[in-house]
């Protein structure tokens, strides 16, 4: 029987009393109807009890018209009944229905906000910044960007960061940062001279600390000593056939050589520009479509409907799942944003590309050499077409500083 009634709980089921004479012989006729009859108790000889299930209470009366037998319902059971008895109880389902919704509300509301890592300044422009883009203590987290957004807008509204991780965690917004400002420790230079890096010829020098070996209009190879880290007079060398003689013993101080040194040094750089070129930029036009997603697939739209009019575009796609105290609910709402995309052709002619060539040959040329370095001067050597492109080849000259370190050795 439990394999015939494991079930019954959903589709409900009832207890019956009946009454008359033999009241067993009307539970055969049931059965032999193929009603679903157990529990069957014969309390005395005129009374018996049985659970019968709720679809086959029809049958049971159809069975029981012009049989003399009386038909008491007892109880009720089942899933069935439950939900009609709860039916009736509105306030009970209002109260409850409230609860969850209560309960979902507070779920998807920011209660917290943590930033850790940074300067109590720094905090508070993070603070500052994230009050407006929303995200405050009592905001409701759906209405709000995703985490990876909200890490992007901050890097690039406070220069002060290097970086910043937002993670969130149930009803908290957890930030941790690193500031840019780096604090260097003081390193003592050991003894050291000032050698050239590269050839040029000396246009200004300051020195601070050491002797200066070079001077203004000197001309310098890779590896001379521009400023030298022995301050003193050298000892004079000892000849080999003068043996009474004493080794006199260098007092020279070793010290580290400290200046700058400005050369005027020179840079041959080749750089090519097509007179035709065709890319791809964003217009800055966007769509926002929006959609309820249940589990990982179906979506439903709430926002947004039909194909885009641009004729190219790229998609950017986020999802924010609801959650139900600390767990994540497997529906969210879905953000699909498509930025249009425009297809530029440029023409260029001979001079404009040209122009463009020398332009991107000096940018290059400034990132090899560093900010500090002055390009004064520059000159076209060679012009060519080749291949719907203009290649040049042009010479810079170029002030920069030329000195390195290099340590004193112990047979300097």
């Amino acid at each position: 029987m439990k394999k015939h009634t494991q079930d019954i709980y959903f589709t409900g089921y009832v207890t019956v009393l009946i009454k008359g004479d033999r009241p067993e012989l009307f539970f055969n006729q049931l059965v032999q109807e193929k009603v679903l009859v157990w529990d069957i108790i014969k309390k005395d000889s005129q009374t018996c009890e049985a659970k019968i299930r709720k679809q086959d209470i029809s049958k049971l009366r159809m069975q029981r018209r012009g049989t003399g037998y009386k038909v008491q319902f007892r109880s009720k059971h089942g899933f069935p009944f439950l939900f009609t008895a709860l039916l009736h109880k509105k306030p009970l389902l209002l109260g409850i229905a409230i609860s969850i919704l209560s309960i979902f509300f507070l779920s998807n509301t920011v209660w917290k906000i943590e930033v850790r890592g940074v300067s109590p300044e720094l905090e508070h422009q993070i603070e500052t910044q994230l009050d407006e883009y929303g995200v405050r203590l009592g905001a409701f987290k759906l209405t709000l960007g995703a985490p990876v957004d909200i890490q992007q807008r901050l890097l690039q509204d406070i220069p002060d960061l290097l970086w910043i991780g937002v993670q969130e965690k149930g009803t908290t917004y957890a930030l941790e940062g690193v500031p840019k400002t780096i604090v260097k420790e003081e390193e003592q230079p050991g003894p050291r001279h000032l050698v050239a890096k590269k050839k040029g010829v000396i246009v200004d020098m300051f020195v601070s600390e050491g002797v200066a070996q070079v001077g203004v209009h000197d001309y310098v190879e890779p590896g001379d000593v521009l400023v030298s880290g022995l301050i003193g007079n050298e000892p004079p060398p000892v000849n080999k056939d003068e043996k009474d003689k004493t080794e006199q013993k260098d007092t020279r101080k070793h010290v580290a050589a400290t200046g700058n040194v400005i050369a005027r040094t020179w840079y041959n750089v080749s750089a090519a520009v097509p007179l035709e070129e065709t890319y791809t930029v964003l217009s800055g036009k966007q769509d926002n479509k929006y959609a309820i997603q249940f589990g990982d697939s179906f979506q439903l739209p709430v926002w947004g409907f039909g194909e885009t009019e641009f004729k190219d575009s790229q998609e950017q796609t986020s999802v924010r799942h609801l959650r139900f105290l600390r767990w994540e609910l497997p529906i969210g709402m879905r953000k699909t944003t498509e930025y249009e995309r425009v297809t530029k052709q440029v023409k260029r002619t001979k001079e404009e590309a040209s122009a463009q060539a020398e332009k991107l040959a000096k940018q290059d040329l400034q990132l090899q050499v560093g900010a500090d370095a002055d390009i004064i001067s520059q000159k076209i050597l060679h012009e060519t077409v080749e291949n719907g492109k203009v290649k040049l080849i042009l010479y810079f000259q170029v002030n920069e500083d030329i000195a390195t370190s290099q340590p004193i050795s112990q047979g300097d």
